[in-house]
């Protein structure tokens, strides 16, 4: 199962191997309400055949070609992507995530940054 950090949330990633059959997700909130996407990358219409079942904790609203997830934390939230027979191939397929980075000096003058809000498991 990869795991998707905020950091890499926060500006986006791709997957890592194609999704060749249905998946669960979980999305783990540090913060208060964070939106989460998959978007679909080079055109792909991702959800005139994907659809999401079993979410838990987060709301959806999905197009052709991206879904957006609200999910207000503290929470662990969860969905399972339906591919519909269907393979989704990782370069058509980005995560996002509002999450927030938060930096603040520290000592001898260095600034140390810490980001909150969603890590994806799938």
């Amino acid at each position: 199962m990869p795991i998707i950090t905020k950091a890499d949330l926060y500006t986006g990633v791709t997957a890592s191997a194609n999704i060749t059959s249905n998946a669960n997700f979980e999305l783990r909130n540090n913060a208060g309400n964070i939106y989460f996407s998959i978007e679909g990358q080079n055109g792909t219409a991702l959800f005139n055949t994907a659809t999401f079942t079993s979410l838990v904790s987060c709301s959806v609203v999905s197009g052709s070609t991206n879904a957006a997830f609200a999910v207000t934390g503290p929470a662990t939230a969860s969905f399972t992507l339906n591919v519909g027979g269907s393979t989704i191939t990782k370069e058509n397929i980005k995560f996002r995530a509002t999450n927030t980075l938060s930096s603040s000096p520290g000592a001898s003058g260095y600034t140390t940054s810490s980001y909150f809000g969603i890590d994806l498991t799938y």
